[in-house]
C-alpha cells in the first residue's frame, strides 16, 4: 500500500468513527434514560455517555473494543447484559470482530466496563438501510480535522492532516480538550502529537468543539484498524487482468 492510499484509508476510517456516533445516537432512542446521572468519560449507563467502538476480540464472558480514541476497553458480559441488533433482541453470537457497537454499562475501578446494553446494526456504521449509512459522515477539513501537530501558536494549532494537507485550527473558550480519559489544557499539547478535532469552519477558520489528543499507541491502533478496510478493497483491473502469453 503506497503512502497516499494509506492516508486516504486512514482518513476514511476516522470519518467512519464519527458516523458510528450518529448510529449509536439513533440506537439509544429505545430504552428510557436511567435516573442516576454520572460523569464518566467514555463509559456508560445511568445517563453517562455510552461507549462507542469497534469489536477487536470476543473472549468468553468479555469482549474488547477499540474506542473512538483508539484506546482498548474490556467490556465484561453478564447474564443480565441485553444484546440488540437492528433494534431487535440478539445474543453475543450475533456479533463478530469488526462490528461497530454501542455499549452502556458501569465503569469499574480497573477501567473495564460491565455491560448492561450492547447494540449494533447489521453491516456496521455504514450498513445498508442504516441511518449512519445514509447520513453524511462529514468532510475532512470542514467537519473534522485529524493529523499531526506541526506548530502551536495559542490559540491556534497547525495540523498536518491525514491527507497531507496543512490546516490551522483555532481553539476558543468552549473547546473541550481531552487526552485519553483525562481533561487537559492547551499547554499539554505538544508538537508531534496526533489529534482529532470536531467542529466547523467559521469565516474560513476551523473552530473545534472538541479535541482528542492520542498517544502513539492509540494512533498506531487506529492505523491498524484502517488497514483491514484497505485489504478488503477489490483489486484493481490492472492487478486482475490476465497477463499476455509469451
Amino acid at each position: 500500500m503506497n503512502c497516499k492510499t494509506r492516508l486516504l484509508v486512514l482518513s476514511g476510517f476516522i470519518a467512519l468513527s464519527f458516523a458510528a456516533v450518529a448510529q449509536a445516537q439513533d440506537e439509544t432512542a429505545g430504552p428510557p434514560p436511567q435516573q442516576h446521572q454520572g460523569t464518566g468519560a467514555e463509559g456508560v449507563a445511568g445517563g453517562q455517555r455510552p461507549l462507542f467502538g469497534k469489536i477487536t476480540a470476543i473472549k468468553g464472558t468479555a469482549i474488547e473494543i477499540a474506542g473512538r480514541d483508539g484506546q482498548a476497553v474490556t467490556v465484561n458480559l453478564t447474564p443480565q447484559t441485553d444484546f440488540r441488533k437492528d433494534r431487535e433482541p440478539a445474543k453475543v453470537s450475533d456479533f463478530k470482530v469488526g462490528d461497530m457497537v454501542m455499549v452502556r454499562g458501569e465503569e469499574n475501578a480497573d477501567h473495564t466496563v460491565t455491560a448492561k446494553i450492547i447494540s449494533g446494526r447489521t453491516g456496521g456504521a455504514s450498513g445498508p438501510g442504516g441511518r449512519a449509512g445514509m447520513a453524511p459522515m462529514g468532510t475532512l477539513g470542514k467537519d473534522y480535522v485529524a493529523g499531526e501537530v506541526k506548530a502551536i501558536n495559542a490559540p491556534k494549532i497547525t495540523v498536518l492532516r491525514t491527507d497531507n494537507v496543512t490546516q490551522v485550527i483555532e481553539l476558543n473558550e468552549e473547546t473541550s480538550l481531552r487526552k485519553g480519559r483525562d481533561s487537559i489544557t492547551m499547554a499539554d499539547i505538544q508538537v508531534g502529537d496526533h489529534l482529532m478535532a470536531r467542529g466547523k469552519l467559521e469565516s474560513d477558520v476551523f473552530v473545534p468543539k472538541g479535541v482528542q489528543v492520542m498517544n502513539p499507541e492509540q494512533w498506531k491502533r487506529m492505523q491498524e484498524m484502517a488497514a483491514p478496510a484497505e485489504a478488503a478493497k477489490p483489486a484493481s483491473p490492472e492487478a486482475t487482468a490476465p497477463k499476455p502469453q509469451e
